[in-house]
């Protein structure tokens, strides 16, 4: 649904009357220009770690299933008793 102009206009005018309009710095309008037209190089950290974290968790899932194959065997050893 759109309103009319008039009903814009006078929303519009009670936020003037409302809202007191920001004048930022010049100063700090400057320095943001230049951050933003230049700004600092960024580093990447090396994953240096991941081929430990792959052997971890290959280990612990070849353990893992070791265990279960160990157990599952001695339990059909023992069930034929």
């Amino acid at each position: 649904m759109m309103q009319s102009p008039m009903v814009m206009d006078g929303f519009e005018n009670n936020l003037a009357t409302l809202l007191k309009p920001v004048e930022p710095s010049p100063l700090f309008v400057e320095s943001l220009a230049v951050r933003l037209r230049k700004p600092k190089p960024i580093q990447l950290e090396k994953a240096g770690k991941t081929p430990i974290l792959v052997i971890v968790v290959g280990a612990g899932l070849l353990i893992g299933v070791s265990l279960y194959l160990i157990l599952r065997m001695m339990r059909l050893i023992f069930q034929k008793r």
